[in-house]
């Protein structure tokens, strides 16, 4: 055999083998690559979903493939409580869950979202940044990835008649989500005779007039249309709003390690961004409200106080039978009575 013909051998044997190795190397991409399967009922289209998909985008780049997002947005996967069990059957690997949606699986995801509790975003403020990393903790403690809370502002009370006291509460059929025992207790303390159902429902209910009078955010009532079924907003903030991502850590864990702090670092930066950005938006949706015809009620303040007393009663009581964390809940009432003091350096870790 001539020199020409064992150089060409050697060179087919070259590129043979450079092309089993990049066959090899497609393989292995391909079975690393993991697909999170995550479900909202933010509707296609609205800045949640742009600002997910983009991020998704930048993820998938940035792994070169290795991760990926699909999103099933608008509630078609069901409400927190549905996603919950399809992401125990591996059905789905994430949601973004409100504030209760937790609750099955970490009872203290829902402190910061307890009634009355908080009279402004400044005491708001003050607490998370000093609770939220110890929240965050116990959520992945439970199994769950998260990235971070994004507020959304305070619920306020809107009916289709205007509510300024207790007594114009009377009668009056109002919502609180399924499985909320703290929102259900809290109504049954003030009189109130609440009607409990899925957030997904909500609507039907308002169209059936099952339900009259609902609490919740401006910015949130806009999306979910909510706002064509009430004509009367209570000018009080009632709980705060928040919302998160959990996805199965056994799921992530599966996830290259360089991989999850790429998925970690984008899903932060944006959740930094919707918690800046949702209480201005908040702010701006209320003044959108009023100003398409839905009439402000300025409430009885004298009536006020009591409220406040008779709500946080009604939240120590659940909290010492278990439904949430005695010593997290003195650590919070800790730091608003602080603050309220002026005493903002004042340590209330247990």
């Amino acid at each position: 055999m001539n020199s020409g013909l064992i150089k060409r051998a050697a060179d087919w044997q070259l590129a043979g083998k450079i092309v089993a190795g990049l066959i090899l190397l497609c393989l292995v991409s391909t079975a690393n690559a993991q697909t999170i399967k995550l479900a909202t009922i933010a509707p296609e289209g609205s800045s949640w979903m742009d600002s997910m998909r983009a991020g998704a985008a930048e993820i998938d780049k940035r792994t070169d493939g290795r991760v990926k997002f699909k999103f099933y947005g608008g509630g078609v996967q069901g409400n927190d409580k549905q996603v919950l069990r399809k992401m125990r059957i591996g059905q789905l690997q994430g949601g973004a869950f409100t504030s209760n949606g937790l609750i099955d699986v970490q009872k203290d995801s829902q402190l910061y979202a307890l009634p009355m509790l908080f009279s402004n975003l400044e005491e708001v403020q003050f607490v998370r940044e000093r609770m939220d990393d110890k929240l965050r903790g116990l959520i992945e403690k439970a199994g769950y990835v998260n990235f971070g809370f994004a507020g959304g502002g305070f619920a306020r009370l809107m009916s289709n008649q205007p509510i300024a006291n207790l007594k114009n509460l009377q009668g009056r059929k109002v919502w609180v989500p399924d499985g909320d025992r703290i929102a259900y207790e809290a109504s049954k303390a003030l009189g109130i005779a609440p009607v409990s159902m899925p957030l997904t429902d909500v609507m039907t209910g308002l169209q059936t007039e099952l339900i009259d009078t609902i609490m919740s955010p401006p910015a949130a009532t806009i999306i979910l249309q909510w706002n064509t079924k009430v004509s009367y907003i209570t000018e009080l903030p009632l709980s705060y709003i928040f919302a998160m991502i959990a996805i199965d850590k056994k799921y992530f864990d599966r996830i290259q390690p360089a991989d999850q702090l790429i998925v970690r670092e984008v899903m932060e930066r944006i959740y930094l961004e919707f918690d800046r950005q949702g209480n201005e938006d908040n702010q701006k949706a209320l003044k959108a409200l009023i100003d398409n015809g839905m009439t402000p009620v300025m409430p009885d303040l004298g009536q006020v106080p009591e409220w406040r007393n008779v709500v946080q009663k009604s939240n120590r009581r659940l909290a010492n039978e278990g439904v949430i964390d005695v010593r997290l809940l003195d650590e919070l009432e800790c730091y608003v009575a602080g603050f309220r003091a002026g005493n903002q350096a004042k340590d209330c870790t247990q």
